[in-house]
C-alpha cells in the first residue's frame, strides 16, 4: 500500500487555519477588512472572553447574495483577484480566499448577509469545517459573522491561547490600527457587553489620529519623494517608550510590522532618542501597487519594498525635516548613528547597513518579480553618495569581557578614573581592567532585587502623590491580570480606566528612576514577550527595573562612588554580565599592553 496519502479537505483546512488565524485578533483582522472591502462605511466588532467565547463583526457594506455566501466558504474562493498579475497591482486587504474557510474550520460559524439585489438576506452554519447548512432570513443589506468558540475542535492550538485580557489587548490593538487606516469608515468596538471603542468617522486622518492615540500634540509630518508620499502623526521625543508598540506603520492602508521602517522612524529624531526606543504615533506610507509585495506573510502583516533602500531614504529625509522644525531639534544624520552616546540601552538599534542596505540587496537580489524595478525612482544612488560612510569598529581581540575566577576580589582593584562618563579604569597586579559603569551597577541592582524578590522583602517606597498615565488597552488588561504579583516586586499599579493605570509606589531600590519611564518601559517589555503570565517573567520585570534604578552611561560619579561599584560586585552573584548579557568589565594583561605600545 502506498504510504503518502491526501488529507481530507477538512483536516487541511484545520491545519492551514493556523497559519491564517493565530489567535482571535487575527480572526477580527480579516473579518473586519473583509467588511472594509465589502465598501462597509460601519464596522461593529463585539467579543466575549476576548475573542475565544465570541466575535462577531457586523457591516453595511454590499453584502452578498446566496451563492456567494455559500462560495466564501471554499478555500481559495475570492473576488479580488483572476490572474497572478493581479498581485502586482492588488488595493484590497484579502485576496487569497483563505480567511473565512480557515476561521469556520477552527469554530462554530455562522454568515448572515443581504446584498441590494435581493429581497431576502442569507444565513450559513459551519461547524468546525463540516457541511455548511443554508437558510433564507431577514437582514438589512451588509453582512454579520459570527464566530463561537474558536479552537473547540484543536485543543492543542486552544491551550496556547493567553488569558482573556490578554486576547481583548491584542484584539483592541487590530481595531484600532483598522480605525487609523480609515478614518471615513465609523467603528464599534464592545467587549463582554460593555462598548469599549467608538470612532465616528472623521474628516482627516489628523483627527482620527488624536482619537485613537488620545493625543492632541502629535507633530503632522507630510512630504513626497519620488513615488513615495508620507503623512505621519507622531509624538514629542520625551514621549517616546521601550519598544515600538506605541508605533502605527501603514503601507497603501494596510497595518504592517516592519522592523526597518520602525527604526527608520526613529533615527529621524536623531540624537535626542535614545536607541531602543520609539515615538507614539502613526505613519501613513503611499506607493504604486506595483512597488510594494503584499503576499510574504500568511496573515498579510508584513510587506517587501520593491526596492528598500529607496523607501527608507526617502522617509527617513521626508521626517527628518519635519520633526527638526515641528521640535525644534537638531536635523539628524545617520553618520551619528554609528557611533555610541550617552544613556545607551541594551536593545541593539539596527543601523543604516543592516537595517537599510542589507534587505534592499537581498531582496533586489532573491525576487526575480522586483528584480526589473531595481530603484525605480532613482534615488538611491544619489543618496547613498550623499551619505556619510558608516563608521567602522574593529574589535580587539585581545581585550575581551571575562568571567571573573571564584576568587576574584573586586575591592582589590585600584580605581584609576573615570572616561567618557561611562566606563571605570581600574588596575590589578595583572592588568588592566575596564568597567562599563552601567552594566556593573545594573548587575548589582538586579542582584538585590532577585534576592529580596526570593526572600519576599522587596521593599516599596510610596509616591507623595499617585502618578497616573496613559497606556495601551492591552498594557491596562496585563495590569489588571498581574497587579496582586507585581506587588511581589515592589511595583503597586491600579488600574484607573481602560487605557489608564496609576503609579502608587515603586521599589525603594529604584529611587533614581522615573517611576513614569520605569512602568512604560516595563509594560513594553512584558507585552512584547506575548503578555505571558508574570511569574513566567519575573527575571525579566527585575532586569529592565534593575537598568532603571541603576547608574547610567552618563552619568558623573566619584572615586567613592566608583569604590563602593566595586565592593559590591563582591557581594554580587555576578556571571561577569549585566541581567541582558553585556559584558560588565574588559581585562588586559600588562604583557600584552606592553606588546601593543612596543616594549617587547
Amino acid at each position: 500500500m502506498a504510504k503518502i496519502h491526501v488529507l481530507s479537505a477538512d483536516l487541511a483546512n484545520q491545519i492551514a487555519a493556523g497559519e491564517v488565524v493565530e489567535r482571535p485578533a487575527s480572526a477580527v483582522k480579516e473579518l473586519v477588512e473583509n467588511a472594509l472591502d465589502a465598501g462597509a462605511t460601519r464596522v461593529e466588532v463585539e467579543i466575549e472572553g476576548g475573542g475565544i467565547t465570541r466575535i462577531c463583526v457586523s457591516d453595511d457594506g454590499q453584502g452578498m447574495g446566496s451563492e456567494d455566501a455559500q462560495l466564501c466558504l471554499q478555500r481559495h474562493a475570492t473576488s479580488k483577484i483572476r490572474a497572478l498579475s493581479d498581485l502586482e497591482t492588488v488595493a484590497s486587504y484579502g485576496f487569497r480566499g483563505e480567511a473565512l474557510p480557515s476561521i469556520a474550520s477552527v469554530s462554530r460559524f455562522q454568515v448572515i448577509t443581504r446584498s441590494r439585489d435581493e429581497d431576502a438576506g442569507t444565513r450559513v452554519l459551519l461547524e468546525g469545517g463540516g457541511d455548511a447548512s443554508t437558510t433564507p432570513t431577514g437582514r438589512p443589506v451588509g453582512t454579520t459573522v459570527e464566530v463561537r468558540d474558536l479552537f473547540f475542535n484543536v485543543p492543542a492550538r486552544r491551550k496556547f491561547l493567553r488569558s482573556s485580557g490578554t486576547e481583548s489587548g491584542h484584539v483592541t490593538e487590530v481595531f484600532d490600527c483598522a480605525a487609523l487606516a480609515n478614518p471615513e469608515v465609523t467603528f464599534i468596538l464592545t467587549r463582554d457587553g460593555r462598548k469599549l471603542r467608538e470612532y465616528l468617522r472623521s474628516p482627516s486622518r489628523e483627527e482620527r489620529a488624536a482619537q485613537v492615540l488620545g493625543e492632541d500634540n502629535l507633530a503632522h509630518c507630510r512630504g513626497e519623494r519620488g513615488p513615495l508620499r508620507l503623512e505621519a502623526f507622531l509624538s514629542r521625543p520625551e514621549r517616546a517608550r521601550s519598544g515600538a508598540a506605541g508605533l502605527k506603520l501603514l503601507v497603501n492602508g494596510r497595518p504592517v510590522k516592519d522592523r526597518a521602517l520602525a527604526v527608520t522612524v526613529a533615527q529621524a529624531y536623531g540624537s535626542v532618542l535614545e536607541r531602543g526606543r520609539y515615538p507614539r504615533g502613526v505613519v501613513y506610507l503611499e506607493l504604486p501597487p506595483q512597488l510594494v509585495d503584499v503576499n510574504v506573510h500568511p496573515q498579510k502583516a508584513e510587506i517587501r519594498f520593491a526596492d528598500t533602500r529607496a523607501a527608507m531614504d526617502a522617509t527617513y529625509s521626508i521626517l527628518t525635516k519635519a520633526l527638526s522644525t515641528a521640535f525644534s531639534i537638531p536635523e539628524a544624520s545617520r553618520a551619528r548613528w554609528g557611533s555610541g552616546g550617552r544613556g545607551k540601552r541594551h536593545e541593539p538599534a539596527v543601523p543604516p547597513t543592516t537595517a537599510v542596505v542589507e534587505p534592499a540587496q537581498r531582496e533586489t537580489q532573491t525576487s526575480d518579480a522586483y528584480q526589473a524595478k531595481s530603484d525605480p525612482w532613482g534615488l538611491a544612488a544619489r543618496v547613498a553618495a550623499a551619505e556619510a560612510p558608516p563608521t567602522t569598529f574593529v574589535r580587539d581581540s585581545a581585550a575581551s569581557p571575562i568571567r571573573p575566577a571564584p576568587e576574584m576580589q573586586w575591592a582589590s582593584l585600584r580605581f584609576v578614573a573615570q572616561v567618557r562618563q561611562t566606563y571605570l579604569i581600574c588596575e590589578a597586579e595583572d592588568g588592566l581592567y575596564v568597567l562599563d559603569q552601567h552594566a556593573a551597577a545594573e548587575r548589582v541592582a538586579f542582584d538585590r532585587l532577585r534576592k529580596a524578590y526570593r526572600d519576599r522583602s522587596v521593599a516599596s517606597q510610596s509616591l507623595l502623590f499617585p502618578l497616573t498615565i496613559e497606556v495601551t488597552a492591552a498594557e491596562a488588561d496585563f495590569v489588571i491580570e498581574h497587579a496582586d504579583a507585581m506587588l511581589g516586586v515592589g511595583l503597586d499599579l491600579r488600574p484607573r480606566g481602560p487605557e489608564t493605570v496609576s503609579i502608587h509606589a515603586v521599589p525603594r531600590l529604584l529611587q533614581r528612576a522615573s517611576p513614569e519611564r520605569l512602568v512604560r518601559d516595563l509594560l513594553s517589555e512584558m507585552m512584547r514577550t506575548g503578555g505571558r503570565g508574570f511569574s513566567d517573567a519575573v527575571d525579566l520585570t527585575l532586569a529592565t527595573m534593575a537598568c532603571h534604578g541603576s547608574i547610567r552611561a552618563g552619568d558623573v560619579i566619584s572615586a567613592e562612588e566608583a569604590k563602593s561599584l566595586l565592593r559590591s560586585l563582591d557581594e554580587a552573584d555576578f556571571a561577569g554580565h549585566c541581567p541582558h548579557g553585556r559584558p560588565v568589565v574588559t581585562a588586559m594583561s600588562w604583557a600584552e599592553l606592553d606588546r601593543k605600545v612596543g616594549r617587547r
